[in-house]
């Protein structure tokens, strides 16, 4: 066997992040010493394999092996496996072997998705004048590499049509224009530890935050004007499919959110497996007829 593959003898994790600026849902991680799986909707996994590379030939650094990892293929319990075509220089029996390892820690877990989150520590934008938190800007688990650069600024939505998972709020020009005025020019930014009562620490000065000073849809509802709040709001229906993978909503929150099912149900599809609770069934149902619908 090649000793660029690490062999599967260490523990299983099993865990959930949520990818933020802007809110896309949640990502489920399975992760072992030699390899993982990643999956946005719960059903589709992207099969990840541990290898060493090592330095290119002529390369002063050639003796220098580091740990990468290789993108092998997709699974899900319907399709099985489909895998990318293997770089000539990898050995392609050991890999299917480790693949196999992860695809039944996967099988494993299915029953137990969506995982707990995990991504403790948050990067707030704050508002120029209450000194509270604005928008979410980033999200990572304790022990993970500082971002460079941190961002600074609040998105939306991706790209000019947004992503398959949710489309380009109609409006993200601006709502990002109206949170950037409240942020103002002088950006201010606070890395904050989230403890299990659901508040938070700034781990600059120590000071504690309060739940409730944290908004519980990742952008504040605090605004001085009526056409603010309002379309902030429209913002947060606009996004509801994927805001109700969120953990530790209270039920009120969620019957809101499912209450918006309607506005972009086309997304729906991509979210659902992964909510942790649903108030009404009846209302996600109804949103998941329209999503066909649409889509036929």
């Amino acid at each position: 066997m090649p000793d660029n593959l690490y062999l599967e003898t260490g523990e299983v994790k099993a865990y959930a992040i949520r990818r933020v600026n802007p809110f896309l849902g949640v990502l489920q991680v399975i992760e072992t010493q030699g390899g993982r799986a990643v999956s946005s909707n719960g059903v589709v996994w992207e099969i990840e394999l541990r290898t060493e590379r090592s330095g290119m030939w002529g390369s002063l650094n050639q003796h220098i092996k580091e740990a990468v990892y290789y993108r092998f293929g997709l699974w899900s319990a319907n399709e099985g496996l489909v895998n990318r075509p293997l770089a000539p220089h990898l050995d392609r029996d050991p890999l299917i072997a480790q693949c196999d390892i992860l695809i039944k820690c996967i099988e494993e877990r299915l029953q137990h998705i969506p995982f707990k989150l995990i991504d403790n520590r948050e990067l707030w934008l704050f508002d120029k004048d209450k000194h509270q938190p604005l928008a979410l800007l980033a999200s990572q688990k304790h022990g993970d590499k500082a971002l460079s650069p941190e961002p600074k600024y609040w998105k939306s939505c991706l790209g000019a049509n947004g992503v398959a998972s949710q489309y380009r709020y109609p409006r993200a020009t601006q709502l990002e224009n109206l949170v950037e005025r409240k942020a103002s020019t002088n950006i201010t930014k606070y890395w904050i530890s989230r403890e299990a009562d659901g508040s938070g620490t700034l781990e600059h000065s120590g000071e504690i935050v309060s739940e409730n000073d944290l908004p519980g849809f990742l952008l504040s509802e605090s605004w001085p004007d009526d056409e603010s709040l309002s379309l902030v709001n429209d913002y947060i229906a606009w996004i509801a499919p994927s805001l109700l993978s969120l953990q530790n909503l209270a039920a009120a929150q969620r019957q809101r959110l499912e209450s918006n099912l309607n506005v972009q149900a086309v997304s729906i599809e991509h979210h659902w497996h992964l909510y942790p609770d649903i108030v009404d069934e009846k209302k996600l149902k109804a949103a998941r007829v329209q999503c066909r619908m649409q889509q036929a």
